[in-house]
């Protein structure tokens, strides 16, 4: 049996986790989204094991160290995202961010076996403890950043409503502008602290391996002007000089870079070819 299978039967699990959550809001009932909390988490929960039991069978860590594909790598990002919204169902309860978060998840779950080069070998391979420090870091940042964006973008829906006091009930199910702010802006800093130890930790792989510094490639460019955009935003925020509408896009400007310098470069070059 193709295990990659497993992947796009876990996107339809996370589909219906969302398609819970929808409803509620077809219904104009809140408080009926809230009592969808088992039935959300546990469907989300099925997707992750379904996830990590593909992901184990592809053999992502050898002897030799990490060894991905395409495939691997974004279901690895996947999972980590989702794991990171299972615990905030726990923590928090069922809120607004689903309804975004989880089709957004479900989309590469989905059409993860027709990627380019999914099952070929050696799409990113480490040799080292601080290869493997740089890999893992940078995903775990790609997934705490990919929170970040979603809630950038709840912001300015939400921002607009109010602005144009039209709200609705969509609008209403979504967390209170001062919430989403405050959840945005802890992951921008967990982010950012996660990519600027990815640098440093690639940065310093590639002195110890080469005895020096590779950084004319997109991969380096992208995540050292998406770190550069990140700090900036954080000594702006400190300040209070730029709005939450501005902090929001500037925030999805360094999530597209992001975007680039993992998956999006490697995936237009796989489709080129």
């Amino acid at each position: 049996m193709n295990l990659t299978i497993l992947f796009p039967i876990a996107g339809l699990l996370t589909l219906g986790a969302a398609a819970l959550l929808w409803l509620g809001v077809r219904q104009r009932d809140i408080t009926t989204m809230q009592q969808r909390k088992p039935g959300v988490g546990a469907l989300v929960t099925a997707s992750i094991l379904l996830t990590l039991l593909a992901l184990v069978r592809l053999n992502p860590v050898t002897e030799h160290g990490i060894n991905f594909t395409l495939a691997a790598g974004t279901a690895s990002a996947t999972l980590l995202i989702q794991l990171i919204y299972l615990y905030g169902i726990v923590r928090h309860g069922v809120q607004g961010l689903g309804l975004f978060i989880l089709p957004v998840t479900a989309l590469p779950l989905m059409i993860l076996p027709a990627l380019p080069e999914a099952s070929t070998p050696n799409w990113v391979e480490t040799s080292s403890i601080l290869e493997d420090t740089h890999l893992l870091t940078s995903l775990v940042a790609y997934a705490v950043l990919t929170l970040a964006a979603v809630h950038a973008l709840m912001y300015l829906m939400l921002d607009r409503a109010l602005k144009r006091k039209r709200l609705s009930f969509l609008m209403q199910a979504l967390p209170p502008l001062f919430d989403i702010d405050r959840y945005m802006f802890a992951q921008v800093r967990g982010a950012t602290t996660l990519i600027g130890i990815s640098i440093l930790s690639g940065l310093s792989w590639q002195w110890m391996a080469y005895g020096t510094f590779i950084l004319w490639n997109h991969k380096v460019l992208l995540a050292l002007f998406a770190f550069g955009i990140l700090v900036l935003l954080l000594v702006k925020r400190q300040k209070n000089e730029w709005p939450g509408r501005t902090s929001s896009r500037v925030i999805l400007a360094a999530y597209v870079l992001m975007l680039l310098a993992y998956f999006g470069v490697k995936l237009i070059t796989a489709w080129l070819h």
